[in-house]
Protein backbone atom coordinates (compact mmCIF):
# COMPACT_ATOMS: atom_id res chain seq x y z
CA UNK A 1 0.00 0.00 0.00
CA UNK A 2 1.11 3.38 -0.36
CA UNK A 3 1.20 5.58 2.93
CA UNK A 4 2.54 9.35 3.25
CA UNK A 5 5.65 9.74 5.55
CA UNK A 6 6.63 12.61 7.70
CA UNK A 7 9.89 12.57 7.45
CA UNK A 8 12.70 11.21 5.11
CA UNK A 9 16.80 11.75 6.27
CA UNK A 10 19.57 11.13 4.79
CA UNK A 11 23.25 10.14 5.60
CA UNK A 12 26.24 11.81 3.88
CA UNK A 13 27.72 8.18 2.00
CA UNK A 14 24.31 7.88 -0.10
CA UNK A 15 23.31 11.35 -0.81
CA UNK A 16 25.31 11.70 -3.93
CA UNK A 17 23.88 7.97 -4.99
CA UNK A 18 20.21 9.82 -4.34
CA UNK A 19 21.69 13.00 -6.30
CA UNK A 20 22.56 10.89 -9.11
CA UNK A 21 19.22 9.19 -9.32
CA UNK A 22 17.62 12.47 -9.14
CA UNK A 23 19.50 13.99 -12.06
CA UNK A 24 19.34 10.41 -14.11
CA UNK A 25 15.36 10.65 -13.91
CA UNK A 26 15.10 14.10 -14.83
CA UNK A 27 13.60 14.55 -10.68
CA UNK A 28 13.76 18.39 -9.99
CA UNK A 29 11.57 18.85 -6.59
CA UNK A 30 11.28 17.20 -3.01
CA UNK A 31 7.77 17.69 -1.08
CA UNK A 32 9.05 19.62 1.85
CA UNK A 33 12.52 20.48 2.17
CA UNK A 34 11.66 21.33 5.98
CA UNK A 35 10.64 17.46 6.29
CA UNK A 36 13.96 16.31 4.27
CA UNK A 37 16.93 15.93 6.72
CA UNK A 38 20.84 15.12 5.59
CA UNK A 39 23.06 14.35 7.93
CA UNK A 40 26.82 14.88 7.80
CA UNK A 41 27.63 11.71 10.43
CA UNK A 42 29.44 8.90 8.90
CA UNK A 43 32.19 10.68 8.00
CA UNK A 44 32.83 13.91 10.23
CA UNK A 45 37.02 14.22 10.04
CA UNK A 46 37.40 13.53 6.19
CA UNK A 47 40.31 11.04 6.27
CA UNK A 48 41.22 11.72 2.20
CA UNK A 49 40.16 13.84 -0.80
CA UNK A 50 37.80 11.27 -1.97
CA UNK A 51 35.60 11.11 0.80
CA UNK A 52 36.12 15.27 1.21
CA UNK A 53 34.81 15.40 -2.58
CA UNK A 54 31.47 13.13 -1.94
CA UNK A 55 31.09 15.24 1.08
CA UNK A 56 30.89 18.50 -0.88
CA UNK A 57 28.79 16.47 -3.34
CA UNK A 58 26.17 15.84 -0.61
CA UNK A 59 26.58 19.25 0.74
CA UNK A 60 25.74 21.08 -3.14
CA UNK A 61 22.84 18.64 -3.51
CA UNK A 62 21.55 19.64 -0.01
CA UNK A 63 22.11 23.01 -1.17
CA UNK A 64 20.01 22.94 -4.43
CA UNK A 65 17.01 21.73 -3.01
CA UNK A 66 17.29 23.62 -0.19
CA UNK A 67 17.14 20.64 2.46
CA UNK A 68 17.35 20.89 6.33
CA UNK A 69 21.65 20.00 6.51
CA UNK A 70 23.01 18.88 10.10
CA UNK A 71 26.37 19.40 9.51
CA UNK A 72 29.26 16.85 10.66
CA UNK A 73 29.94 17.15 14.71
CA UNK A 74 25.91 17.47 15.42
CA UNK A 75 26.06 13.90 15.56
CA UNK A 76 24.60 10.46 14.63
CA UNK A 77 21.64 10.80 12.63
CA UNK A 78 19.44 8.27 14.85
CA UNK A 79 20.13 10.16 17.32
CA UNK A 80 19.93 13.66 16.48
CA UNK A 81 16.64 12.78 15.12
CA UNK A 82 15.33 11.73 18.50
CA UNK A 83 16.55 15.04 20.15
CA UNK A 84 14.85 17.09 17.26
CA UNK A 85 11.85 15.35 17.69
CA UNK A 86 11.75 14.03 14.69
CA UNK A 87 10.16 10.48 15.82
CA UNK A 88 7.35 11.63 17.00
CA UNK A 89 4.88 8.73 18.24
CA UNK A 90 2.81 7.32 15.45
CA UNK A 91 4.67 8.73 12.88
CA UNK A 92 6.29 7.92 9.42
CA UNK A 93 9.74 8.11 8.89
CA UNK A 94 11.99 7.05 6.17
CA UNK A 95 15.73 6.83 6.41
CA UNK A 96 18.61 5.94 4.11
CA UNK A 97 20.71 3.79 7.01
CA UNK A 98 19.45 0.77 8.22
CA UNK A 99 19.52 1.94 11.87
CA UNK A 100 16.46 4.44 11.00
CA UNK A 101 14.54 1.73 13.15
CA UNK A 102 16.32 3.45 16.18
CA UNK A 103 13.11 5.74 15.92
CA UNK A 104 11.03 2.89 17.32
CA UNK A 105 12.20 3.71 20.49
CA UNK A 106 9.63 6.98 20.24
CA UNK A 107 6.68 4.37 18.81
CA UNK A 108 7.70 6.10 15.74
CA UNK A 109 7.63 3.83 12.21
CA UNK A 110 11.06 4.16 11.57
CA UNK A 111 12.61 2.36 8.32
CA UNK A 112 15.39 2.29 6.73
CA UNK A 113 15.43 1.83 3.05
CA UNK A 114 17.07 2.07 0.04
CA UNK A 115 18.41 5.01 -2.06
CA UNK A 116 15.62 4.71 -5.03
CA UNK A 117 12.75 4.23 -2.29
CA UNK A 118 13.97 7.38 -0.71
CA UNK A 119 14.45 9.40 -3.64
CA UNK A 120 10.60 8.77 -4.72
CA UNK A 121 9.30 9.84 -0.96
CA UNK A 122 11.71 12.34 -1.33
CA UNK A 123 9.90 13.48 -4.18
CA UNK A 124 6.08 11.98 -3.53
CA UNK A 125 6.21 12.31 0.28
CA UNK A 126 4.76 8.91 0.29
CA UNK A 127 6.52 5.56 0.35
CA UNK A 128 4.73 2.00 -0.73
CA UNK A 129 5.30 -0.54 1.95
CA UNK A 130 3.54 -4.26 2.77
CA UNK A 131 2.56 -4.28 6.30
CA UNK A 132 4.71 -6.48 8.29
CA UNK A 133 3.61 -8.85 10.47
CA UNK A 134 3.81 -8.18 14.03
CA UNK A 135 5.80 -10.49 16.96
CA UNK A 136 5.09 -9.71 20.41
CA UNK A 137 8.57 -10.01 22.31
CA UNK A 138 7.21 -10.33 25.97
CA UNK A 139 10.03 -9.92 28.92
CA UNK A 140 9.46 -11.82 31.98
CA UNK A 141 11.56 -11.44 34.79
CA UNK A 142 14.33 -9.07 35.48
CA UNK A 143 18.05 -9.38 34.63
CA UNK A 144 21.29 -9.26 36.80
CA UNK A 145 22.56 -6.32 38.25
CA UNK A 146 25.09 -5.64 35.82
CA UNK A 147 22.98 -6.54 32.66
CA UNK A 148 21.96 -4.14 30.82
CA UNK A 149 19.66 -3.32 27.87
CA UNK A 150 22.48 -4.27 25.31
CA UNK A 151 23.10 -7.90 26.90
CA UNK A 152 19.07 -8.55 26.88
CA UNK A 153 19.30 -7.72 22.80
CA UNK A 154 21.95 -9.50 22.25
CA UNK A 155 20.68 -12.41 24.43
CA UNK A 156 17.28 -12.25 22.59
CA UNK A 157 19.77 -12.71 19.21
CA UNK A 158 21.64 -15.54 20.42
CA UNK A 159 18.57 -17.53 21.55
CA UNK A 160 15.98 -16.43 19.02
CA UNK A 161 18.17 -16.03 15.80
CA UNK A 162 17.20 -13.93 12.99
CA UNK A 163 14.62 -15.66 10.89
CA UNK A 164 11.58 -15.74 12.71
CA UNK A 165 11.65 -11.58 12.88
CA UNK A 166 12.59 -11.29 8.96
CA UNK A 167 10.13 -8.34 7.42
CA UNK A 168 7.97 -8.29 10.72
CA UNK A 169 7.34 -5.57 13.30
CA UNK A 170 9.01 -6.40 16.79
CA UNK A 171 6.93 -5.62 20.00
CA UNK A 172 9.00 -5.58 22.95
CA UNK A 173 6.22 -5.91 25.98
CA UNK A 174 7.00 -6.94 29.36
CA UNK A 175 7.65 -5.13 33.27
CA UNK A 176 11.35 -4.90 32.39
CA UNK A 177 10.91 -2.54 29.13
CA UNK A 178 8.52 -1.08 31.19
CA UNK A 179 11.45 0.25 33.55
CA UNK A 180 14.30 1.24 30.32
CA UNK A 181 15.20 4.91 30.49
CA UNK A 182 15.24 6.21 27.12
CA UNK A 183 18.37 5.70 26.64
CA UNK A 184 18.17 2.46 26.70
CA UNK A 185 15.10 1.76 24.70
CA UNK A 186 16.95 3.16 21.88
CA UNK A 187 19.81 0.33 22.55
CA UNK A 188 16.87 -2.22 21.88
CA UNK A 189 15.45 -0.30 18.81
CA UNK A 190 18.42 0.25 17.42
CA UNK A 191 19.52 -3.82 17.80
CA UNK A 192 16.34 -4.59 15.92
CA UNK A 193 17.83 -4.50 12.11
CA UNK A 194 20.46 -7.16 13.60
CA UNK A 195 17.52 -9.50 14.60
CA UNK A 196 16.28 -9.63 11.27
CA UNK A 197 12.82 -7.33 11.50
CA UNK A 198 11.37 -4.47 9.36
CA UNK A 199 10.68 -2.25 12.50
CA UNK A 200 10.12 -2.01 15.83
CA UNK A 201 8.25 -0.64 18.98
CA UNK A 202 8.89 -0.71 22.81
CA UNK A 203 5.10 -0.35 23.50
CA UNK A 204 1.75 -2.35 22.91
CA UNK A 205 -0.59 0.15 22.11
CA UNK A 206 0.45 3.02 19.45
CA UNK A 207 2.35 1.11 17.38
CA UNK A 208 -0.65 -1.51 17.37
CA UNK A 209 -3.15 1.21 16.24
CA UNK A 210 -0.25 2.46 13.95
CA UNK A 211 -0.30 -0.67 11.53
CA UNK A 212 -4.17 -1.31 12.32
CA UNK A 213 -4.48 2.29 10.56
CA UNK A 214 -2.51 1.60 8.17
CA UNK A 215 -4.39 -1.45 7.00
CA UNK A 216 -7.77 0.28 7.96
CA UNK A 217 -8.38 -3.44 10.34
CA UNK A 218 -7.54 -4.48 13.48
CA UNK A 219 -4.49 -7.00 13.42
CA UNK A 220 -3.76 -9.25 16.22
CA UNK A 221 -0.06 -10.44 16.37
CA UNK A 222 1.12 -13.70 14.50
CA UNK A 223 3.25 -15.13 16.93
CA UNK A 224 3.91 -14.21 20.86
CA UNK A 225 7.74 -14.82 22.07
CA UNK A 226 8.24 -15.35 25.84
CA UNK A 227 12.08 -14.01 26.92
CA UNK A 228 12.83 -14.92 30.38
CA UNK A 229 15.50 -12.61 31.89
CA UNK A 230 15.82 -13.60 35.43
CA UNK A 231 19.24 -13.08 36.83
CA UNK A 232 20.38 -12.62 33.24
CA UNK A 233 24.28 -11.90 33.18
CA UNK A 234 26.15 -10.14 30.63
CA UNK A 235 26.45 -11.14 27.60
CA UNK A 236 29.31 -10.62 24.38
CA UNK A 237 29.00 -11.15 20.99
CA UNK A 238 31.91 -13.21 19.58
CA UNK A 239 33.51 -12.45 16.29
CA UNK A 240 31.66 -12.04 13.56
CA UNK A 241 27.87 -11.78 14.16
CA UNK A 242 25.62 -10.00 16.75
CA UNK A 243 23.60 -13.23 17.40
CA UNK A 244 27.23 -15.32 18.24
CA UNK A 245 26.80 -14.04 21.64
CA UNK A 246 27.60 -15.75 24.83
CA UNK A 247 27.86 -15.02 28.49
CA UNK A 248 30.73 -12.84 30.07
CA UNK A 249 31.95 -15.70 32.20
CA UNK A 250 32.50 -17.64 29.09
CA UNK A 251 34.88 -15.68 27.74
CA UNK A 252 36.14 -13.82 30.53
CA UNK A 253 39.98 -12.77 30.57
CA UNK A 254 40.49 -12.98 27.23
CA UNK A 255 43.23 -10.11 26.05
CA UNK A 256 41.90 -6.67 24.31
CA UNK A 257 43.60 -4.34 22.24
CA UNK A 258 41.25 -1.85 21.71
CA UNK A 259 37.96 -0.80 23.13
CA UNK A 260 35.49 1.66 21.38
CA UNK A 261 32.40 3.40 23.38
CA UNK A 262 30.21 4.76 20.70
CA UNK A 263 27.84 4.20 17.87
CA UNK A 264 23.67 4.73 17.64
CA UNK A 265 23.51 1.54 19.87
CA UNK A 266 25.06 3.25 23.02
CA UNK A 267 26.94 6.72 22.38
CA UNK A 268 24.72 8.52 24.42
CA UNK A 269 24.57 10.30 27.94
CA UNK A 270 23.31 6.81 29.90
CA UNK A 271 26.26 5.13 28.21
CA UNK A 272 29.16 8.00 28.73
CA UNK A 273 27.95 8.02 32.06
CA UNK A 274 28.48 4.82 33.14
CA UNK A 275 31.59 4.11 31.31
CA UNK A 276 33.32 7.20 33.16
CA UNK A 277 32.26 6.06 36.32
CA UNK A 278 34.02 3.06 35.82
CA UNK A 279 37.15 4.56 34.54
CA UNK A 280 37.37 7.71 37.10
CA UNK A 281 40.20 7.91 38.99
CA UNK A 282 41.81 4.87 37.36
CA UNK A 283 44.15 4.72 34.29
CA UNK A 284 43.28 2.95 31.17
CA UNK A 285 45.57 -0.36 30.30
CA UNK A 286 48.73 0.15 28.55
CA UNK A 287 48.13 -2.24 25.90
CA UNK A 288 44.08 -0.49 25.48
CA UNK A 289 43.76 1.90 22.50
CA UNK A 290 40.60 3.87 24.32
CA UNK A 291 38.41 5.67 22.18
CA UNK A 292 35.33 7.48 22.65
CA UNK A 293 32.31 8.91 20.41
CA UNK A 294 29.14 10.59 21.46
CA UNK A 295 25.99 10.16 19.83
CA UNK A 296 25.16 13.64 19.14
CA UNK A 297 26.71 17.11 19.63
CA UNK A 298 24.17 17.95 23.05
CA UNK A 299 25.44 14.86 24.13
CA UNK A 300 29.30 16.16 24.49
CA UNK A 301 28.01 19.18 26.33
CA UNK A 302 26.26 17.08 28.45
CA UNK A 303 29.07 14.89 28.75
CA UNK A 304 31.70 17.95 29.17
CA UNK A 305 29.27 19.96 31.85
CA UNK A 306 28.82 16.74 33.99
CA UNK A 307 32.37 16.14 34.22
CA UNK A 308 32.31 12.48 32.27
CA UNK A 309 34.74 14.20 29.08
CA UNK A 310 37.85 15.05 32.13
CA UNK A 311 37.21 11.53 33.48
CA UNK A 312 37.78 9.45 30.29
CA UNK A 313 40.76 11.87 29.15
CA UNK A 314 42.56 11.88 32.02
CA UNK A 315 42.37 7.96 32.39
CA UNK A 316 43.97 7.67 28.77
CA UNK A 317 40.84 7.60 26.37
CA UNK A 318 40.49 9.59 23.56
CA UNK A 319 37.16 11.59 23.26
CA UNK A 320 36.56 12.51 19.58
CA UNK A 321 33.84 14.90 17.81
CA UNK A 322 29.93 13.73 17.42
CA UNK A 323 29.27 10.96 14.89
CA UNK A 324 29.32 7.59 13.74
CA UNK A 325 33.43 7.84 13.99
CA UNK A 326 35.37 4.31 14.48
CA UNK A 327 31.70 2.25 13.96
CA UNK A 328 32.11 2.58 10.33
CA UNK A 329 35.26 1.40 9.75
CA UNK A 330 36.46 3.90 7.39
CA UNK A 331 37.88 7.07 9.08
CA UNK A 332 39.59 5.55 12.12
CA UNK A 333 40.50 4.85 14.08
CA UNK A 334 40.84 1.61 12.14
CA UNK A 335 42.18 -1.40 14.25
CA UNK A 336 45.20 -2.89 13.62
CA UNK A 337 46.02 -6.83 12.41
CA UNK A 338 44.78 -9.07 14.76
CA UNK A 339 43.86 -6.68 17.06
CA UNK A 340 41.14 -7.94 19.81
CA UNK A 341 38.31 -5.05 19.75
CA UNK A 342 35.91 -4.71 22.06
CA UNK A 343 32.96 -2.19 20.28
CA UNK A 344 29.86 -1.48 22.04
CA UNK A 345 28.51 -0.59 18.40
CA UNK A 346 25.57 -3.04 16.63
CA UNK A 347 27.75 -5.43 14.01
CA UNK A 348 31.04 -7.00 14.71
CA UNK A 349 30.64 -8.47 10.87
CA UNK A 350 34.23 -8.90 8.97
CA UNK A 351 35.98 -5.88 8.30
CA UNK A 352 33.12 -3.72 10.09
CA UNK A 353 35.92 -1.42 11.54
CA UNK A 354 37.75 -1.16 8.45
CA UNK A 355 40.02 -4.25 8.84
CA UNK A 356 39.67 -7.90 7.94
CA UNK A 357 42.17 -9.22 10.14
CA UNK A 358 41.01 -7.67 13.56
CA UNK A 359 38.22 -9.41 15.51
CA UNK A 360 35.33 -7.40 17.24
CA UNK A 361 33.71 -8.37 20.06
CA UNK A 362 30.03 -6.71 21.12
CA UNK A 363 29.44 -6.02 25.20
CA UNK A 364 27.39 -2.91 26.65
CA UNK A 365 29.37 0.05 28.34
CA UNK A 366 29.80 -1.16 31.76
CA UNK A 367 31.66 -4.28 30.36
CA UNK A 368 33.48 -2.20 27.82
CA UNK A 369 34.56 0.54 30.52
CA UNK A 370 36.20 -2.54 32.78
CA UNK A 371 38.00 -3.76 29.44
CA UNK A 372 39.81 -0.71 29.36
CA UNK A 373 40.97 -1.30 32.48
CA UNK A 374 41.67 -4.44 32.77
CA UNK A 375 43.22 -5.64 29.48
CA UNK A 376 40.81 -7.68 29.10
CA UNK A 377 36.96 -9.60 29.01
CA UNK A 378 36.47 -8.93 32.95
CA UNK A 379 34.87 -11.95 35.19
CA UNK A 380 31.05 -10.73 36.59
CA UNK A 381 32.88 -10.52 39.78
CA UNK A 382 35.46 -7.54 38.21
CA UNK A 383 32.50 -5.57 38.17
CA UNK A 384 31.48 -3.62 41.05
CA UNK A 385 28.96 -4.18 43.41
Amino acid sequence: MTVPVDRVYLQDGNSPTIAKLFADNGLNRVFDPARIGVFFDHSVIWPNASIADRIREAMEFSRRYELKVFRGGEGISHVVAMEAGWFAPGSIVLGTDSHTCTGGANDCLALGMGASDVAAAMVTGTTWLKVPETVRLVTSGYPSSHARAKDVALYALAKLGQDRFLYRSIEWCGPWVETLSSDARATIASMAVEMGAKCVFLDGSQPRKLLSDLMETGIAPAEEIELELHDLPPFVARPHSPSNAIPLPSCEGLDVNYVFLGSCTNGRLEDIAEFASVVRGRTIHSRVHCLVTPGSRQIYLDAAKAGYVDDIMTAGGIVTPPGCGACLGTQGSIPAAGDRVVSTMNRNFIGRMGNREADIFLTSPLVAAYTAILGCLPRPSDLGA
